[in-house]
């Protein structure tokens, strides 16, 4: 199973998350581009940093609205997607090639997520830029999304993603928190002990549903992310989960 986080979204002078202490514990980065959130300089230090622990990386593309941290919807064109994705793309691999690094994987950040998850335009959008820009790259998305479903038609390399430190509802849908808080380390752990191992969540009505994952996410803007990512890795290493990079377990 592979552990990623949301990396790289402090920006200038504003500093979001511990992300040395994070890199330690997970396998996978999704570093902010940009748009959301980050700037060159937290770009840069955050794929040194991926480098420093052999965390692999991958570009986390949002929507242009850094006042909102990309959690508020715009209506925007599908052909405006499709440069923007473009752009964070290609702004993440400067920073990588700089350190003779590659690009794992790309994921959609916040409300985009949804946005490209349920609408066929932006999809089809998004999966174009991906495409035109490196189609070998992982889709970090929900398996069964209209993305997901899309994707794999087209022969795109999907990987299935549980959101392990947010809520699910009955139908299998994730809840979006505004403002990111704290869960208890314990409780994520079991969320993400049972994702790997049974396959199931529990929901916000107490029920547990399927789900199917190749990566379970935890995000760095949580308070206490640090004791979240470490719990996990220790729960899996007591209970004999691998974690590994997505490469390496597909």
């Amino acid at each position: 199973m592979d552990l990623n986080v949301d990396m790289g979204e402090s920006f200038g002078r504003y500093k979001l998350g511990q992300d040395e202490e994070v890199m330690k514990y997970i396998t996978s980065a999704n570093i902010a581009c940009g748009f959301h959130a980050g700037d060159p300089q937290v770009m840069h230090e955050t794929v040194q940093l991926a480098k420093k622990y052999d965390v692999a990386v991958g570009a986390h593309v949002g929507l242009p609205d850094l006042r909102g941290f990309g959690r508020r919807r715009m209506d925007i064109t599908p052909e405006e997607l499709k440069t923007d994705t473009l752009y964070q793309l290609g702004a993440l691999d400067a920073f990588l090639k700089a350190h003779s690094m590659k690009m794992q994987h790309v994921k959609p950040h916040g409300v985009l997520y949804r946005m490209v998850s349920e609408e066929e335009k932006y999809a089809e959008a998004f999966l174009e830029a991906v495409k035109l820009f490196n189609p070998e790259l992982y889709i970090f998305i929900p398996k069964g999304t209209l993305i997901w479903d899309r994707g794999a038609d087209l022969g795109f390399k999907m990987a299935a993603e549980v959101l392990v430190d947010l809520s699910y509802d009955d139908q299998g849908n994730w809840v979006l928190e505004r403002k990111k808080k704290a869960w208890s380390p314990e409780e994520v752990a079991q969320r993400a002990v049972m994702v790997a191992r049974d396959k199931q969540i529990t929901t916000i009505g107490g029920k547990k549903i399927d789900i199917e994952a190749d990566t379970i996410c935890c995000h760095g803007d949580s308070p206490n992310a640090v004791e979240v990512v470490k719990k996990i890795k220790e729960e899996f290493e007591r209970l004999g989960i691998p974690l590994c990079k997505i490469s390496a377990s597909k």
